[in-house]
């Protein structure tokens, strides 16, 4: 059985649909019924509804499990005080592998988010737990976030330097990578960047988008906030 925390949201989805297709067995670790409500395998799944802040949260959905992928919520002010106590009961629990969502770069301490998870990472390398560490970089998907502004405004909004490169990888396949790490054993001890096949910035996605859905659009940066704030983060 493999535990799939933060399961509700669009990376613990992908992630549990990937396992299924490889026949596993799942528990997913969810915040509230909403979360569940219109996933089309929650037949398929044990289902675990609670904080995962809450130690007896944890430890129901850690009872029985040899596995364990845990996605914090995307930029989770907690994220650090939530890895490591998910950290202390995968001990408690002697879980088998623990496999951990995390960010490709995440030594930019200008970004909290990415720091939270470096602090993470560091708590599991000394933890003495079975794991692998997964980093990819920025979802393809992400765009999906700004659809109606781009249809009704024509904006792309990203709280980074429009300037910047990078590879945004497409979350299937990072779903994809998930199953095959949680499959065998080979993988405990890895660290994986995961990145797409391209070096873009975000100016060069918005012309190749645009191009695509004919509309011209403009690519503008916003501070982190900001971008939360549009994003309900």
């Amino acid at each position: 059985m493999i535990l799939v925390t933060g399961a509700g949201g669009k990376t613990g989805i992908a992630v549990v649909r990937s396992l299924l297709i490889n026949n596993h067995g799942v528990r997913i670790l969810v915040l509230d019924e909403s979360k569940i409500r219109d996933l089309e395998f929650v037949d398929d799944v044990e289902v675990v509804i609670g904080d995962m802040r809450s130690e007896s949260v944890q430890r129901d959905a850690f009872d029985g499990v040899r596995s364990v992928y845990h996605i914090c919520p995307n930029m989770h002010e907690d994220e650090l005080a939530i890895g490591l106590s998910m950290i202390s009961i995968a001990k408690q629990f002697d879980i088998k592998h623990f496999v951990y969502h995390s960010v490709l770069h995440p030594q930019i301490e200008d970004m909290p988010h990415h720091w939270q998870k470096m602090r993470v990472e560091e708590a599991i390398f000394v933890s003495d737990l079975p794991y692998t560490i997964m980093q990819p970089a920025a979802y393809m998907q992400n765009v999906l976030m700004e659809k109606a502004r781009i249809y009704e405004d024509k904006f792309i909004h990203v709280p980074y330097s429009i300037d910047s490169k990078g590879s945004p990888v497409n979350l299937d396949d990072v779903a994809e990578v998930a199953a095959t790490v949680l499959s065998k054993q080979d993988y405990i001890g890895g660290i994986y960047e995961l990145c797409g096949p391209e070096i873009l910035t975000p100016k060069d996605q918005a012309s190749t988008l645009g191009s695509h859905i004919g509309i011209e659009l403009t690519i503008q940066q916003i501070t982190l906030d900001q971008w939360k704030l549009q994003n309900n983060l």
